[in-house]
């Protein structure tokens, strides 16, 4: 493996070499290759690409964290988030046909589980969440934001249920770096969503932090 001493962008047809002795990578994360994310879709692992391509190392890019409960939504964008907090709360998920069919304080990946395998069982796009157990109250003042954001999009939450959807949230794999953000590659760093730093260098920095 080589030393990276910059790159080559692209500004429409034109190709341009860009020489550096340093180049970090900070291209964000991945929901854009999903179809649900709670993140931009304009962030679509570009980086991880490039490292794959050259050899840069990688590590667990099957770390992904999936939230079951997300507004769900026909439009392009992100997805808003509906805290589990909601259903800690006594929030309900509902069928199509307005049964309960999940144990909402499960594990996440439990109930997502559940939540994929009720909608391709009924055939939908999402399932429901019910806070008609929630006092009136207690929903506008624990959750004026989703209150809010869920008017926009249509929907009173202290009349009516609400379409959830799963989706991607954050990722936790990504290029490998150390305490110094330094991938494999020499001269070339990763910073932001797209790095993922080993556990021990990061105990190293908490420590050095204490000391």
């Amino acid at each position: 493996m080589g030393r990276c001493a910059g790159v080559l962008a692209r500004r429409g047809e034109e190709r341009i070499a860009i020489r550096a002795p340093f180049t970090i990578l900070a291209s964000g994360g991945i929901g854009g290759r999903y179809r649900h994310s709670t993140n931009f879709p304009h962030l679509t692992g570009d980086a991880i690409d490039i490292a794959k391509k050259h050899g840069i190392r990688l590590e667990h890019l099957d770390y992904v964290q999936i939230h079951p409960t997300t507004l769900y939504s026909r439009k392009p964008g992100r997805r808003f988030l509906i805290s589990e907090s909601v259903r800690g709360e006594g929030a309900l998920l509902l069928d199509r046909h307005g049964e309960r069919f999940v144990d909402e304080l499960l594990p996440r990946d439990v109930v997502t589980k559940a939540i994929l395998e009720q909608m391709e069982k009924d055939g939908t796009d999402h399932v429901w969440l019910s806070m008609e157990p929630i006092p009136r109250e207690k929903i506008l003042s624990h959750f004026p934001h989703i209150c809010q954001r869920c008017l926009e999009g249509g929907y009173d939450v202290t009349r009516e249920w609400i379409p959830v959807v799963p989706a991607q949230h954050y990722f936790m794999g990504g290029i490998w770096v150390d305490s110094e953000s330094r991938t494999s590659m020499p001269g070339l760093y990763a910073a932001e969503d797209i790095a993922r730093r080993t556990v021990q260098d990061t105990l190293d920095m908490a420590a050095e932090k204490i000391v």
